[in-house]
């Protein structure tokens, strides 16, 4: 695929699941649709809903790559130096 084009998947708007895939230039890239596509889990016209494909295996590739969170611990309190 030229690097000037993107793959945008077609994604059912009732269950989410991917009906299909098309590339176009970024420059005719538009995720927004009004269109209804044919879902086969659903069996139905469902509304077509676009966005890029593999974006979400970025993103969830993405945080796991993240520091992972550790509990803070309490501070340690240190003898009284102060002479009696």
């Amino acid at each position: 695929m030229p690097a000037d084009e993107v793959t945008v998947a077609q994604l059912c708007g009732k269950c989410g699941s991917q009906v299909s895939t098309f590339s176009v230039k970024k420059d005719n890239l538009m995720l927004t649709s009004t269109d209804q596509t044919w879902c086969p889990h659903c069996q139905e016209d469902t509304p077509e809903v676009r966005d890029i494909a593999g974006r979400l295996e970025s993103i969830k590739r993405a945080v796991e790559s993240y520091p992972k969170a550790v509990p803070a611990t309490p501070p340690q309190s240190s003898p009284d130096r102060r002479a009696t």
